[in-house]
């Protein structure tokens, strides 16, 4: 996107356009920036993360959406993985980043161990796991919230529509690069 660099910890950035600059170390867990999915969420919550939104990262990785969303100026981000060293290594990142008491993450499946309502979630994850999480997803969601949901290969998006539609979501938004698919889902 244009308002955003992502920059592995161990570079110097010159930042030549004012980027706003999210330092990532990956560690094990997923979430660099540069795979297709990662770059179609980035792209996204960038037009959707405003200040004060309060944002939800499921399977968060390396924290790399929580923390983008909350140096674009969410007012807080929670990211939960299944993986403890992928909440080790973003919780590490959000401390790399300076912005460790509004970033928290924590091990869960899916949502089951979060709470309250989000202006802005976020599923980077596979088909299969975003088609068992729509059922549920919208109890999180304010009134007039987003649900950006990617990690989906094309030759699986007929499956994701029929998920969203028949879970009462319509699709705001897509966007595709390489063979990946995004979508910005809004509850009927």
């Amino acid at each position: 996107g244009e308002k955003l660099a992502v920059v592995p910890s161990w570079e110097k950035y010159e930042n030549p356009q004012n980027r706003t600059v999210l330092s990532i170390d990956p560690g094990a867990a997923f979430g660099t920036g540069t795979h297709a999915t990662t770059s179609l969420c980035l792209e996204l919550l960038q037009d959707k993360i405003c200040s004060g939104v309060k944002m939800l990262d499921i399977g968060c990785g390396s924290g790399i959406l929580a923390l983008a969303s909350v140096l674009l100026g969410a007012e807080s981000a929670i990211g939960v993985d299944i993986d403890a060293q992928s909440v080790k290594t973003a919780t590490e990142n959000a401390e790399i980043n300076k912005i460790s008491d509004k970033a928290k993450f924590i091990v869960g499946d899916l949502a089951d161990k979060i709470d309250g309502r989000y202006e802005v979630i976020c599923a980077n994850i596979v088909a299969d796991v975003i088609i068992r999480l729509l059922p549920d997803v919208d109890k999180f969601m304010c009134d007039g919230g987003v649900l950006i949901i990617s990690g989906i290969i094309d030759i699986r998006k007929e499956d994701i529509f029929e998920a969203v539609a028949k879970n009462g979501f319509t699709i705001a938004e897509e966007r595709y690069k390489d063979n990946w698919c995004a979508f910005v889902l809004k509850k009927n």
